[in-house]
């Protein structure tokens, strides 16, 4: 893998508040970095300076290695993205917008608008006009068109909203193809969550402006206790609950249902678990690693349930 996007000590500063502070970070070819704070962290902020929407008051953005201070248009010239919703011409065709865009950049093959179509699903409603395309379809044509020019490097920021659970599995394999196969550095904020685990190589956390941590998805996901979560399914499962909060805490133990309970200990204390409650007459019909969640990890490491955006 090679540095595609590297960002060293970026902050913007709205009034007396910076949006932005000191964040440092890169992104690689061939992977998924996802980026993750709360609402008003600063990643939309981050990534408008980085695509040159905004001008940074500190620090330098270099892309393909070249500083965007330096040469604004040789850095920006193999990047693609969607910052919020990117207007388009309404009343054009999906088509029409594409091949408008393609005059813009001098490397657009012949072949390619249909290319991007197929890839984001949309060559069958290309020729309706965008006023008619619901928010879904209205993102998959921008992709579309952040692909046109086959970028090194695509920046999405919450690429899945107006998605439905089809489209955003379709959205998810589309960039982890791109990333995986075609070698393209992609980076994605995003609020689902459950997504960023099944999309994401490496995770960047941001909170008030500042990264927290930048780590594979699996590092993350330890970060919550070094502890895992097990499903427990019992014969009772409020008796269950009780025993084992006697023994392991109040806030090891998550009460689910009639027949189960999630548990929160470390891999060695499993057997132990399992005496305890055999001893206690619990009949165990299955436990299992429920494994952590990013919530659970985002939480740890910011400090606070904060929501994410």
């Amino acid at each position: 893998m090679s540095v595609v996007l590297e960002v060293n000590e970026l902050t913007k500063i709205f009034g007396k508040r910076a949006a932005v502070d000191k964040a440092s970070f890169q992104v690689n070819s061939g992977e998924v970095f996802g980026f993750l704070g709360p609402n008003g962290a600063g990643k939309t902020t981050a990534i408008k300076v980085i695509m040159g929407f905004l001008a940074p008051d500190e620090g330098q953005i270099i892309i393909n290695g070249t500083d965007v201070k330096k040469d604004y248009e040789k850095a920006m010239e193999n990047i693609g993205g969607i910052v919020e919703n990117p207007e388009m011409y309404k009343e054009l065709s999906g088509r029409k917008n594409l091949e408008m865009y393609a005059r813009i950049h001098d490397n657009v093959p012949a072949g390619r608008i249909d290319e991007v179509l197929r890839l984001v699903g949309m060559e069958n409603r290309a020729e309706e006009k965008i006023k008619k395309y619901s928010l879904g379809m209205k993102q998959r044509i921008c992709l579309a068109q952040a692909l046109l020019h086959k970028p090194n490097l695509l920046i999405l920021d919450e690429p899945t909203n107006g998605l439905d659970p089809a489209g955003i599995k379709e959205l998810r394999d589309i960039l982890k193809h791109l990333a995986h196969e075609e070698g393209v550095a992609v980076m994605v904020s995003s609020h689902m969550l459950a997504e960023m685990e099944l999309m994401c190589d490496r995770v960047g956390i941001i909170n008030n402006g500042r990264i927290l941590g930048i780590m594979p998805i699996e590092e993350l996901l330890h970060k919550t206790s070094g502890n895992m979560c097990y499903r427990i399914k019992t014969n009772d499962s409020a008796a269950c609950s009780e025993i084992l909060k006697a023994s392991y805490g109040e806030t090891a133990v998550r009460f689910i249902d009639g027949s189960n309970i999630e548990l929160s200990v470390n891999e060695s204390e499993v057997p132990a678990v399992v005496r305890l409650l055999t001893e206690n007459g619990i009949d165990i019909f299955i436990i299992s690693p429920a494994g952590n969640s990013l919530e659970d990890a985002f939480i740890n490491i910011t400090g606070g349930g904060n929501p994410i955006a």
